[in-house]
């Protein structure tokens, strides 16, 4: 009996149930912290961080992992309950990074890989996935490109590796390959992992030179989580955008003056009161023969309408009519838990943007699901999915882009508060005559214009996963993909867009088209150690397909109340036949990868896949991308152990790999078309066309795949036990194979074929460095810095060294060169140094003598005083393409950013800047508001040039004689040339006449206007900034305070402001970050204020 009682007791003692729990540095409890057994998941820490084991040994070996801390390891023995505290794990080397088909912990990387968590994602409090990127990483180049809501951003990855118009990286969610990750919810992000080299992104094969993003949303618990009580999460807030940092436009009599002294240069007779094809100097003094007031054409009109509207403070902001405050709202609701083996994770997301522009707003609702199950010992499943409904309104581009155009003296409504249809135009402004414009007034827009876009998205990925046997596991993995968009438009009469004439008929449109994608993985990872030596290798087959049909149709006169839903109402004789596309591509893969580890110290990486697709011909369907990477952890060297106390990690990386580009504007060789409307005549014909049966465009059977060949060497660092750490990678990369556009000859067909023709380099240098300032019980502050270079060239074009100047394209210079005229300052009464140069010679100059800078210009051009000087590189008198020259680049010499944390208990602060400097782009806004010939079109408050004598202003007698003349006593050297006439259709004839020392005679502008019809140089200008992207001030209550609710298991709360500041530009415009933007759509900055918070229940 006492011998049964004691077996009993041993065998109790031997299988007991371990219970612990689990806290941080200061106490409060972790949850979901990760329990493992003897390497197996064992357990997850519940709200309370408690956890319960049962049939545990006491030589079990229980370790605690959670991301962000260091592990603790210990050995059961004889006790049964324990508690650990973890501490924070500055250097983060066990971190476990997401790689192409897999999982790799931080000290055995070898490649170049950033990655981004949860923590620093949801800080900003953005509406884009993207914009959470914007300078959390080096390397990756993120630009804001429109100010509406839902607005995109374009993201480049080590600079741009292809001549065509594809940069964007390869995006991957969950496993799942698609084209855009704008749908997502950014609260349901758990984290983002970056690859950048090409040793990283070969696994990816012929989609990966422009670098790889994976996307791991938040799911399932691990499937050592078994019985798991619920746990509900929302994260949330609501935000107002306003405009900011305006730009300084003209008030109503600083566009009167600016308009008069236009004319005033443009006169044929200085000083004369003729009112001739130019027009009147001043637009409400001046007197034609029936002693009635010149409008500014020179035109008859009350003399009270001008004089009255800028007296009595009756401008018209055009701006403010059609901006408000914006709002947004994002709420995301989820519940995650384990049942048994089943472990699971459901959300739902509901955003809403209202943006700055009336009839402008982003709407989103998002569903995610996630289940793992694991069926017994040796077989689990799963499935993960997330659908998203996107609704966007909006009205015509064109509308937005006017009501910034036009000047406040015009309009917008009339005595009776009704909509003036064309407030340019003579009949609004009182006169029989001329006009500013004749553009519609946007404000109809408002109530005759629809445009709006709905988008159905899903994907979702369903797995099986085998263990046979020890270190071997086969996973099947099936993810397909749905989307659904269609694109309705509505344009009544009268709009800016259908014009203002009662012939017009308006316009109805509507687009759908449909993509689904499939791919099939099958995966065999084999891991084992054997003492010093740990080994890793993956084998993958892969199959894909790709499905896209678009079909459309325009109507017109249709009901309005109808728009887009009905267009067989349309009742217009005018027919435009529907249209509709088909693309199909497949493609199959094999690919490989070894990870190979000795004492964890000296670490290789090598891949390879092989891609084969049906979007080349045969023969070149085939194409393989290997790489190797080779990592040397110097720190864990025998002979670096008396460094430990200050050096923790060093470590060296040496990498090349191989990658392509498929080209995914669909299938590269073109199918047979049916051409319609007689396209064809034979000479056994009537005379009339038939239709034929042809190819679509000319077929290149040797097209073959873009391909990049990258070298990368890198170094990881760490002192002071994780209190400076930090990466520093250089690379060098070139793409050659490049897809262009060929011209063929005359008896070829006279068409374009694409061909492998070009050849890039890309080179760069990537640092971060991350700073534990002070971390302590009651305070912790963090600082990170990233920085990175770029510097990209043409080495071939159309597979020479000749330039493509028609596409830009010039070898030895960057892919973003701006190529144009140059600019070098403004024709004055300065002196200056005469060039040596044959026109020069010819007009009877001597090479390095002084000369008055207007003298010179008009003997050898024709231009005035005031005029912008455009350089004559060729010296031949006449400006003409001849002298266009690479002016700027608009790729950045290098871009930085700045962020920082500081928490002090349950209080935190964070801030972060981000910078891009020394590079230049076309300004679309420089061109409208700037442009110094414009008619009468709204402008910014230039500081243009006035010549000494220009006169400023003056009355006339009843006999037309002008009195009470007012003139520039001396000369203002403003940055921008006089006001001119010569944009307007005559402006290549009469004098230009300004200020006293003016030249008579006939001007030669049409060389002018060849420069001012391919864009001014002005219009190139420096964008550098830097901006605070974001300022956060949170609090998080204490579990203590949240334990008496017994419903409450977390709450922060936090305030938030987004882009508040920009400086360090001398941008006139929006902002610097859009300013190559439309002006439709690169419109006003704006600032954000939300309120937020995150709650556990």
């Amino acid at each position: 009996m006492a011998l049964c009682l004691s077996i009993a007791s041993v065998a109790s003692y031997a299988q007991s149930t371990l219970k612990g729990t689990v806290k941080d540095a200061q106490g409060e409890p972790m949850i979901g912290v990760t329990i493992n057994m003897d390497g197996k998941p064992a357990a997850i820490t519940d709200i309370d961080g408690n956890f319960s084991i049962p049939n545990a040994k006491p030589s079990s070996k229980i370790t605690v992992s959670y991301v962000g801390y260091k592990n603790q390891t210990v050995t059961v023995g004889n006790q049964t309950n324990f508690v650990f505290t973890l501490k924070e794990d500055n250097e983060t080397l066990n971190e476990v990074v997401v790689v192409g088909y897999g999982t790799m912990k931080k000290s055995d990387l070898t490649g170049s890989i950033s990655s981004v968590g949860t923590e620093k994602l949801n800080a900003k409090g953005a509406t884009s996935i993207i914009e959470n990127l914007q300078g959390a990483t080096p390397g990756v180049n993120i630009t804001q490109n429109s100010s509406r809501a839902g607005g995109g951003f374009d993201i480049e990855i080590r600079g741009k590796s292809t001549l065509g118009s594809n940069k964007t990286p390869l995006y991957v969610v969950d496993g799942i390959i698609t084209d855009n990750i704008d749908f997502l919810n950014p609260q349901d992000i758990e984290r983002i992992d970056i690859l950048k080299d090409a040793s990283s992104t070969a696994i990816y094969g012929s989609r990966a030179t422009n670098g790889v993003v994976i996307v791991t949303t938040k799911g399932a618990q691990s499937e050592g989580a078994k019985n798991l009580k619920p746990t509900i999460s929302y994260e949330g807030y609501y935000g107002i955008t306003k405009t900011t940092r305006m730009p300084d436009f003209m008030s109503g009599s600083e566009f009167a003056q600016y308009r008069m002294l236009r004319y005033e240069n443009a006169m044929t007779e200085k000083g004369g009161t003729t009112l001739g094809t130019y027009g009147a100097q001043n637009y409400w003094s001046i007197t034609d023969g029936n002693y009635k007031t010149a409008f500014l054409t020179g035109q008859t009109m009350d003399e009270s309408y001008v004089k009255s509207v800028i007296a009595n403070g009756q401008e018209t902001n055009w701006r403010d009519l059609f901006l408000r405050t914006g709002a947004q709202q994002n709420h995301f609701l989820s519940v995650s838990g384990a049942s048994g083996n089943v472990s699971y994770h459901f959300g739902g997301g509901y955003q809403n943007e209202k943006g700055i522009y009336q009839k402008d707003e982003m709407e989103r609702f998002n569903l995610k699901g996630a289940i793992d199950s694991k069926l017994n010992n040796w077989l689990s499943a799963g499935i993960n999915f997330n659908g998203a409904y996107t609704n966007n309104n909006t009205i015509a581009d064109n509308a937005i882009s006017q009501a910034f155009r036009l000047n406040t003296l015009c309009r917008a409504y009339d005595d009776n508060g009704d909509i003036i249809v064309n407030p340019g135009m003579a009949a609004a402004l009182g006169t029989s005559g001329d006009q500013f414009t004749s553009t519609a007034n946007p404000l109809l827009d408002l109530e005759n214009t629809n445009y709006n876009t709905k988008t159905y998205q899903v994907l979702a990925n369903l797995y099986l996963q085998i263990h046979p046997i020890k270190d071997l596991t086969f996973k099947t993995t099936f993810s397909p993909s749905y989307t659904h968009s269609r694109n309705g438009k509505y344009e009544g009469v009268p709009s800016t867009v259908r014009g203002t004439s009662e012939t017009t008929e308006n316009h109805a449109y509507a687009e759908n088209t449909n993509k689904f994608q499939w791919t099939w993985d099958n995966q065999i990872d084999y891991n084992h150690t054997w003492g010093d030596h740990k080994i890793g290798v993956m084998g993958l087959y892969s199959a894909s397909k790709f499905t896209q049909e678009t079909y459309d149709a325009n109507v017109y006169k249709v009901p309005a109340q109808e728009l887009w839903y009905n267009l067989g109402s349309a009742t217009s004789e005018t027919v435009v036949l529907p249209t509709s596309g088909y693309t199909e591509w497949t493609m199959q893969s094999f690919a490989a990868r070894l990870n190979y580890s000795y004492k964890d110290r000296y670490l290789f990486t090598g891949t390879i896949r092989t891609d084969g697709s049906s979007r080349f011909a045969d023969g070149h369907r085939w194409g393989t991308f290997p790489s190797a990477a080779f990592g040397w952890r110097i720190s864990e060297e025998p002979w670096m152990k008396n460094t430990k106390n200050w050096l923790h990690n060093l470590k060296f990386r040496l990498s090349y790999g191989v990658t392509g580009n498929n080209y995914t504007q669909g299938t590269n060789y073109p199918t047979y078309v049916v051409a319609s409307g007689g396209s064809a005549f034979y000479g056994f014909s009537d005379g009339t066309g038939n239709n034929v049966y042809y190819p679509s465009a000319i077929v290149n059977k040797n097209l073959t795949w873009e391909k990049t060949s990258e070298f990368d060497v890198g170094l990881d660092f760490g002192f002071l036990n994780g209190r400076i750490s930090g990466t520093l990678d250089f690379y060098n990369r070139t793409s050659k194979d490049l897809l262009m556009s060929r011209q063929l000859v005359y008896e070829a067909g006279g068409a374009t074929v694409i061909d492998n023709r070009g050849k890039v380099r890309n080179t760069g240098f990537e640092a971060s460095l991350t700073t534990v300032n002070i971390q302590n019980k009651d305070w912790n502050w963090t600082t990170s810095f990233n920085f990175s270079t770029n510097k990209n060239k043409i080495l071939e074009v159309n597979g020479g060294k000749e330039n493509d100047i028609e596409n830009s394209f010039f070898v030895g210079e960057s892919i973003n060169a701006l190529y144009n005229y140059r600019w070098s300052g403004i024709v004055s009464d300065k002196t200056m140094t005469v060039p040596n140069t044959q026109i020069a010679i010819d007009k009877g100059f001597t090479p390095g003598q002084s000369v008055v800078s207007r003298d010179y210009y008009y003997a050898c051009y024709g231009w005035g005083e005031g005029m912008p000087i455009i350089d004559d590189l060729n010296g031949d008198g006449a400006i003409s393409s001849k002298d266009k020259t690479i002016v700027g680049k608009s790729n950045p010499s290098w871009t930085g950013s700045i962020s920082s944390t500081l928490s002090y208990k349950n209080w935190d602060f964070s801030f972060s800047i981000y910078t891009k400097q020394n590079y230049q782009v076309y300004s679309p806004f420089y061109n409208q508001y700037c442009n110094y010939g414009d008619r009468g079109m709204q402008h910014i408050n230039i500081d243009y040039y006035i010549p000494a004598g220009t006169l400023l202003s003056c009355d006339f007698d009843e006999d037309g004689n002008r009195i009470n003349e007012v003139y520039q006593e001396t000369t203002h050297y403003g940055s921008f040339p006089f006001p001119t006439n010569q944009s307007d259709t005559n402006a290549g004839a009469g004098t230009y006449l300004m200020g006293s020392n003016a030249k008579s005679g006939t001007s030669s502008m049409s060389s002018m206007k060849t420069a001012n019809s391919s864009g001014t140089p002005y219009q190139i200008v420096d964008a550098s900034y830097w901006k605070v992207k974001n300022i956060s001030l949170g609090y998080t209550f204490p579990k203590s305070v949240l334990q008496k609710s017994k419903v409450i298991r977390s709450l922060r709360l936090y305030v938030n402001i987004t882009n508040p500041f920009v400086w360090g530009s001398d941008y006139k415009g929006f902002d610097p970050e859009w300013a190559s933007s439309s002006l439709s759509t690169g419109g006003p900055s704006t600032v954000t204020y939300q309120f937020g918070a995150s709650v556990k229940f």
